[in-house]
């Protein structure tokens, strides 16, 4: 007859202090994310250097579906007379920053996830509401305004798994002990 060996039984506290233990798993949401945000800010880069130059902007010629000056030089290209490129650079820098001090910052550990959220859904939405002039209203099309529209939105899908994620290990409250002194 063979025996059966039970692992004595477990407190919630030990249970909570061995799943503390458990590594985490790589931040690889993280890394594509900070790729993307590199990727958009040499976009913005560009549009706004090429804005502050003056100089066109590298556009596929012979198209007619492709006008990035008439996108780039539209009413639709500022915002209470700031030009919209200087939103799209500083938006990539503050996504940019926040991703490098995750991990670093206490601060930035506990909410980076969540302020990258905030950002790229911000940056997000105001993507599709350009993108939706240059359809309906320009039908022009900048490419690199979809470049950086397209990184926005792949950044936010990642932001959006990285906070589901998150929120994922946050331990369920029949798991918490409450002491004594709490009551």
């Amino acid at each position: 007859m063979a025996t059966v060996v039970t692992p004595p039984a477990t407190s919630t506290r030990s249970k909570a202090l061995s799943t503390a233990s458990v590594p985490h798993p790589r931040p690889w949401l993280k890394w594509i994310s900070l790729v993307l945000v590199i990727a958009g800010l040499a976009d913005s880069i560009y549009l706004t250097y090429s804005h502050v130059a003056g100089i066109e902007t590298v556009c596929p010629a012979g198209n007619p579906t492709f006008n990035c000056d008439l996108v780039q030089h539209s009413i639709y290209s500022f915002l209470a007379g700031i030009p919209i490129v200087y939103l799209g650079l500083g938006g990539y820098l503050a996504l940019l920053i926040v991703l490098l001090l995750d991990g670093r910052v206490t601060f930035f550990t506990e909410r980076g996830a969540l302020i990258a959220f905030g950002l790229s859904l911000f940056g997000f939405l105001y993507s599709g509401y350009l993108t939706s002039i240059e359809a309906f209203v320009l039908h022009a099309w900048c490419m690199w305004c979809m470049g950086s529209a397209i990184a926005m939105t792949f950044i936010f899908g990642l932001s959006a798994a990285r906070v589901w994620r998150k929120i994922g290990t946050v331990p369920d409250l029949d798991d918490l002990e409450i002491s004594d002194d709490a009551e």
